[in-house]
């Protein structure tokens, strides 16, 4: 009886405390929306897989197993990665993450079954991916003719991440000689461009329909979070955000689009105009926000399943 009184002093301070730096946390953030639309992207170039809820890793999101960007199409005579600005057409193939299996279909072709991870006797490629070589495993011969037949090009092939590269957000050097200190030594990535996390927010996406000539849509933007927020324009100037109870990301810097923005995930076709990116290079600036860009990269600070419909928090 002696020692269960202390353990329940331990205990109750212990809920105590924990209770303190919750309340302590909450008052540091402000409520700012809600998740609206969550997006995986197993095959890096490939259409959205809309799911409910995932979890958030180091490297990005994580459903059943299958990672954000986790496989990649490349030349198999270069080893460089190739995407929707090489094969806008990539844009009609639609991926199911399943409990033990990937499935890849596409316009007039059968359904493409992967497994989660290629079998280990299968080579292993060397990729190229934004100036940085490493090591991929190939996911054989079948995946590859599906591939090639779809995208009509007999050199290409299907990799799949190697979860010991050590791949950094790209620029990592560059952005802290910068003074940019979000950007930490420690974010990694897989297959994406830049980083482990892309955020949106609906209402910029309303303002900048607003100005655009043609139609836009958030698909052309192809974030990982959607969050339907109060206000526009806010995310250029996050620092930090809370999804949930315990998801918490750290916001790197905006992100400057590129030229595959202008391509229509429904009809693949490549804008005209050059839109919205003609836009995008005066309007931004003109409300204070980045030239030319739209959504924020970001990292998992600290990981955790968020769901659709989870409340996000800003840091004050």
């Amino acid at each position: 009886m002696d020692t269960l009184v202390p353990l329940a002093v331990v205990g109750i301070w212990k809920y105590l405390a924990a209770a303190w730096i919750r309340r302590d946390i909450e008052r540091q953030f402000q409520y700012f929306g809600t998740v609206s639309c969550i997006n995986l992207y197993p095959v890096k170039g490939c259409h959205a897989t809309l799911v409910k809820s995932a979890r958030c890793g180091a490297r990005g999101l994580e459903v059943n197993g299958v990672k954000d960007r986790c496989i990649m199409v490349v030349d198999r005579q270069t080893g460089i990665g190739q995407y929707m600005r090489h094969f806008p057409k990539m844009t009609y193939i639609t991926v199911t993450v399943g409990d033990r299996s990937i499935l890849l279909d596409a316009p007039d072709m059968e359904t493409l079954c992967l497994p989660h991870n290629p079998d280990p006797s299968q080579q292993l490629i060397i990729c190229e991916i934004h100036a940085c070589k490493l090591m991929a495993r190939d996911f054989g011969d079948e995946a590859a003719k599906w591939i090639a037949k779809f995208l009509e090009n007999e050199n290409l092939r299907l990799v799949h991440f190697i979860e010991s590269n050590n791949r950094l957000t790209i620029e990592t050097e560059n952005n802290r000689r910068q003074g940019n200190l979000q950007i930490s030594q420690d974010d990694k990535i897989s297959f994406s461009c830049v980083s482990s996390y892309l955020l949106a927010n609906e209402r910029t996406l309303d303002e900048l329909a607003k100005q655009t000539p043609e139609s836009i849509k958030m698909d052309n933007f192809r974030p990982n979070i959607v969050i339907d927020g109060k206000s526009p324009f806010e995310e250029d100037t996050w620092s930090q955000i809370r999804i949930g109870e315990n998801v918490v990301f750290r916001c790197q810097e905006s992100c400057k689009r590129c030229m595959v923005t202008t391509i229509d995930t429904d009809t693949a076709q490549r804008s005209l105009k050059n839109e919205p990116l003609k836009t995008m290079k005066t309007y931004k600036e003109s409300v204070g926000g980045v030239p030319t860009s739209f959504g924020v990269y970001a990292a998992a600070e600290m990981g955790g399943e968020i769901h659709v419909g989870d409340e996000v928090y800003v840091l004050k």
